[in-house]
């Protein structure tokens, strides 16, 4: 199986332009993937050994809230939880799971909170599978998916559950979320020009080195790795993120098919359409993370109209033949470097 690590700067890359102010470069890793941080300086001096341990130090605690790959995150106490009373959470959590609903109820249920069953047994969760379920597994998995099950609670924070076997997966936002997190701690900071990526998704405040909007490239879909990717769209990004989703970030092959991680939580089975990626722009980076998974659930039809009618910025890229072409909204246009 090809992981999500392995793909860091798969959708995203930076455009080279002349050095004219000084860049401070920060890198490492969370989530499962990589994180890269660029921050012009306009300050006389930066501690950057201090600013990187806050980074690490508040990308740590998002893990263990956020990660189902560690068993005592706050996200798998509550999927391993075996009641459905109260299950008290913290602020935060509380908070992006109200974000997660908020897309499940627009979306009519193309993005699913609580399809962590059905990730886990198709093999995109803590094992490793190399086939898929039967028909028997996933319609019994199916039976422990639905956030209409999960009930939430203000004050104090807490979630609860109506049938005991359900369980979250926020690893279609986390990224997202933890990029909004890291902007939020530079914006404290005083920094006012800076991008940050993680596993893909980026957040551009304020303007590169040259004082000009950041200039971001969406890659073409790239199943083998290559060690230079060709860019198929440039976008000029200030006070915006960009996330993009696809079939070939996180996927394994099984007699001759392809089986990637975005799951269709209506069949239990990964989403099968035209798309090959989908990138969404916002200004909240979570936001756009979670539209671009809902998106590439729906296909490009159903996807589209969903885009329009939620007046989201997206960028298609399309099997096509051999090939690919692109689709994308007048939102998107307005972004569009030519």
């Amino acid at each position: 199986m090809k992981r999500l690590a392995l793909f860091f700067l798969s959708f995203i890359l930076f455009a080279c332009q002349p050095l004219e102010k000084p860049v401070l470069q920060l890198s490492g890793s969370t989530m499962g993937t990589q994180y890269h941080i660029s921050i012009v300086v306009d300050k006389a001096a930066i501690d950057a050994q201090a600013l990187q341990a806050a980074i690490d130090h508040r990308l740590a605690e998002i893990n263990q809230e956020m990660s189902t790959y560690i068993d005592d995150s706050e996200i798998s106490r509550f999927n391993q939880y075996p009641k459905t009373d109260a299950f008290p959470v913290s602020k935060e959590f509380l908070s992006l799971v109200k974000m997660a609903k908020k897309a499940y109820q627009i979306s009519d249920g193309a993005f699913e909170p609580s399809i962590y069953p059905i990730v886990y047994l198709w093999g995109f969760a803590k094992q490793v599978n190399n086939k898929p379920p039967t028909k028997n597994e996933i319609k019994q998995a199916l039976q422990s998916v639905g956030l209409q099950h999960l009930s939430i609670q203000d004050s104090p924070p807490a979630l609860s559950k109506d049938i005991a076997t359900l369980s979250l997966d926020l690893s279609a936002i986390a990224k997202g979320y933890g990029v909004d997190v890291i902007a939020d701690l530079l914006n404290q900071k005083g920094f006012k020009n800076y991008l940050v990526e993680i596993g893909g998704e980026v957040y551009a405040s304020g303007h590169n080195r040259q004082s000009k909007a950041w200039n971001i490239a969406i890659e073409q879909p790239d199943y083998n790795m290559l060690a230079s990717p060709q860019a198929m769209q440039r976008v000029r990004l200030s006070n915006q993120a960009i996330a993009t989703s696809g079939d070939y970030r996180n996927y394994y092959e099984y007699q001759g098919q392809r089986y990637a991680h975005t799951i269709n939580p209506k069949t239990g089975k990964p989403a099968k359409n035209k798309l090959a990626s989908v990138s969404v722009v916002h200004h909240s980076t979570a936001w756009a993370d979670a539209m671009a998974t809902t998106i590439m659930v729906l296909g490009v039809k159903k996807g589209l109209a969903f885009a329009n009618k939620e007046k989201l910025a997206v960028f298609m890229v399309i099997h096509h033949g051999k090939g690919y072409k692109i689709l994308s909204n007048a939102y998107f246009h307005l972004n569009i470097i030519n």
